[in-house]
């Protein structure tokens, strides 16, 4: 089964609530990057064919195991929902269906009110008697979502409830939530009131307003570079003064070190402070980022005028084979393979075993183990518990050893 759709024939608003943490926080980046293009990638038209599904799903009542198999077409590419996306998708999907009240999904949301002639598309929204919700899918694995103060998602509530939900409830609390299934640390819950959101709506009408000012300034900041096509595409010939400037100074590093970098030495451990450490390794894939961006212009340059400062462009490996057509191919291997040698087989997760089984279903003991999460770095407003540190728990044990 295969499902044709795209969002390449999407309107764009100039102000995009997915673009706020960006133009929120640097004014200039929207007249800065007005002619880049709107590329997409891989990892986001596989997001859209997730979309797909599970509006698909929330408007017609199915559960996402009902779509394993089918195949999205996002900008002429194939996407399969295969058993690892049911499992990811399901768990949200079933939480939408929990609250009492209407359900929106996947409508478009007009935000003149705040901001004329903005507009954005919210994913999913319930409009209960005492609770208005808003639920947002992120597939990406990459690099956690929290729901805490999310400006896209405050600026969904405050456009579902004007054009939706105010109309059939007089709820004043929200509930943001923020699905994303594959980040261990992504996602998460925030509640926020009407009265918190419209003086939310207030600056954002100021600072709306300041993107359309021509000597806007640029404003580097690590969530508004994250995502910004000035600071992260290649080949942008120099890319954004002050998201370079910034990236300078967080390296430590001086223009003079450019035409000796063999003298350059990144700053050593030992030499920092644990709020510097821990400082630069919430910038990590801002400072890969921008390292990334460097490689990519490097490489265009050298490409365009030859070898340079000692580097030339080279070919890399070659690419792993893959079938030119998996029908022809699936027909030939067949008729000399047989079936059982032309496809892999692969068990069903234990989720799958426990929907198929039905409803009050139980595996047996012993069939199933579950890794332990592993660490890792969030913010301290994140509602998950602290890990104790381990000198606590040396503490404790001394203690301990001196009752004995």
């Amino acid at each position: 089964m295969s499902a044709p759709f795209g969002n390449t024939g999407r309107a764009h608003a100039r102000l995009g609530p997915s673009d706020s943490s960006r133009w929120l926080s640097c004014p200039g980046a929207v007249n800065f990057t007005k002619n880049y293009p709107n590329e997409s990638s891989t990892f986001a038209d596989e997001g859209t064919a997730a979309h797909w599904i599970r509006e698909q799903c929330l408007d017609l009542g199915f559960d996402a195991y009902d779509f394993i198999g089918t195949k999205v077409r996002v900008n002429g590419a194939l996407y399969e929902c295969d058993a690892e996306m049911a499992d990811f998708l399901q768990p949200g999907i079933d939480e939408i269906r929990q609250f009492d009240g209407e359900v929106f999904v996947e409508k478009r949301i007009n935000l003149s009110r705040w901001m004329p002639g903005q507009f954005g598309t919210l994913d999913s929204g319930v409009a209960g008697r005492h609770l208005i919700v808003i639920s947002d899918l992120k597939y990406g694995r990459g690099v956690p979502v929290s729901a805490v103060k999310n400006t896209q998602q405050m600026i969904y509530a405050l456009g579902f409830w004007d054009n939706f939900a105010r109309h059939v409830t007089d709820a004043t609390m929200f509930l943001i939530i923020i699905d994303q299934p594959r980040h261990p640390a992504g996602g998460g819950y925030w509640e926020v009131t009407l009265d918190e959101l419209l003086a939310f709506g207030e600056e954002l009408r100021v600072k709306a307003a300041a993107t359309t000012d021509p000597s806007a300034p640029l404003i580097p900041t690590q969530k508004g570079c994250a995502w910004c096509p000035a600071a992260n595409l290649p080949n942008r010939k120099g890319g954004c003064p002050a998201h370079n400037a910034d990236m300078f100074d967080l390296l430590d590093l001086e223009f003079d070190d450019l035409d000796a970098p063999e003298q350059w030495a990144p700053p050593q451990i030992d030499g920092l402070t644990p709020e510097r450490i821990i400082a630069l390794a919430t910038k990590k894939r801002e400072i890969e980022q921008w390292l990334n961006f460097i490689g990519g212009a490097a490489l265009q340059h050298l490409l365009d005028n030859g070898p340079t400062a000692g580097q030339k462009a080279v070919y890399g490996r070659m690419p792993p084979r893959k079938w030119a057509t998996e029908g022809a191919a699936e027909a030939f291997l067949k008729q000399r393979l047989g079936l059982d040698a032309t496809f892999n087989k692969k068990l069903i997760t234990p989720t799958q075993a426990l929907k198929a089984m039905g409803k009050g279903a139980e595996l047996p003991g012993g069939f199933i183990t579950q890794e332990d999460p592993k660490p890792t770095i969030a913010p301290i407003e994140d509602k998950r518990d602290a890990i104790a540190p381990l000198v606590d728990d040396f503490e404790d044990y001394g203690d301990d050893l001196g009752t004995l």
